[in-house]
C-alpha cells in the first residue's frame, strides 16, 4: 500500500497487487491488480493486469483483464482493456481500446483500391 501522505516519482514495478492512497508520478507496472483509492493521484503510465479507480489517474492505462471506474474516478488518457465497467458518475476523457473477438463476425480484409481509368488518346488531327 502507498499510503495518504506518500508521494512517489519514477518507475514503480512488481509482482504484486498494490492499492494506491497516495500520489505517483512516473510509470506503474505490476503484474497482479491496481487499486486507487479516493483522494490518490496517479499522473503516470500504467501497466497492471487490472484496475479499479475510485481517485484520479492522468496517463495511459493498459489493464488486459479488467477495468473499473467507479462513480469517483477521474482518468484522463487512453485505455486499453478487455472488459470495461464506467459506473455512473465517473468522469472519463480519452479513447477506449477493446481487443476481443465476436464469434461468427470475420472482418472481411479491406479490397485494394481499383486504379483509375486510362484517358484514351486523343484523335489526331491533319
Amino acid at each position: 500500500m502507498i499510503g495518504k501522505k506518500i508521494v512517489i516519482r519514477g518507475t514503480l514495478s512488481g509482482d504484486e497487487d498494490l492499492v494506491v492512497e497516495g500520489r505517483i508520478e512516473g510509470a506503474v507496472r505490476l503484474a497482479g491488480a491496481l487499486t486507487v483509492a479516493e483522494g490518490a493521484a496517479l499522473i503516470a503510465e500504467v501497466e497492471a493486469q487490472s484496475v479499479a479507480i475510485s481517485g484520479r489517474v492522468e496517463g495511459d492505462i493498459s489493464a488486459p483483464d479488467s477495468a473499473l471506474l467507479d462513480a469517483n474516478a477521474v482518468v484522463i488518457g487512453d485505455l486499453k482493456t478487455d472488459h470495461l465497467v464506467i459506473e455512473d458518475g465517473a468522469r472519463f476523457r480519452g479513447r477506449v481500446e477493446m481487443d476481443f473477438e465476436i464469434p461468427g463476425l470475420e472482418v472481411a480484409p479491406t479490397p485494394a483500391p481499383t486504379p483509375a481509368p486510362t484517358p484514351a488518346p486523343s484523335p489526331r488531327r491533319r
